[in-house]
């Protein structure tokens, strides 16, 4: 099946009971975290500082420790 679309596949194929999302805080911001069995990966930073945003640890869809 191919679809084009400019709907994201998240969307699409969405599964609520699949992820857990859980936000941290950390020095200058706060991540939000999506964990799927007990793999956690960065989905958002929210900060101020420009900065942040170019420390690869806070990238989207790096890996990371349990919140």
């Amino acid at each position: 099946m191919i679809l084009h679309t400019i709907v994201s596949e998240g969307d699409i194929f969405y599964r609520p009971e699949a992820e857990k999302t859980s936000y941290r805080r950390i020095n200058g911001g706060i991540l939000e975290i999506k964990g799927v069995g007990g793999e956690y990966t960065v989905n958002r930073l929210f900060s101020t500082d420009p900065a942040m945003y170019l420390d690869k640890r806070y990238f989207p869809r790096t890996k990371t420790t349990k919140p």
